[in-house]
């Protein structure tokens, strides 16, 4: 599978790169997804998004326009290609 992760607002200002691309063979979800993206950035950016293991209030995740907050948040299984946007809270909404 081909993931195309795009970054939007601070984490975009702050990582100097707008999208990544993950190719993984196997099934994972929303939180395995941004710890793969951390490492390959190398920039831990869980603390951007999540707290006390919850989606922070106003980070909006959406997986091909879906908000994963209607689905099962940070367990929504990624199980073909797709793209994941990523918006961190006071991210222009």
């Amino acid at each position: 599978m081909i993931i195309e992760v795009k970054l939007f607002a601070t984490l975009r200002l702050k990582l100097k790169t707008g999208m990544v691309k993950v190719n993984i063979n196997e099934p994972f979800t929303v939180l395995q997804l941004l710890h793969i993206v951390s490492d390959k950035l190398e920039s831990d950016i869980i603390p951007e998004l999540i707290e006390n293991d919850k989606i922070m209030i106003g980070t909006i995740i959406l997986i091909d326009g879906y908000n994963v907050l209607h689905m099962n948040k940070l367990e929504t299984l990624i199980d073909k290609d797709c793209t994941v946007s990523l918006f961190p809270p006071n991210g222009g909404g």
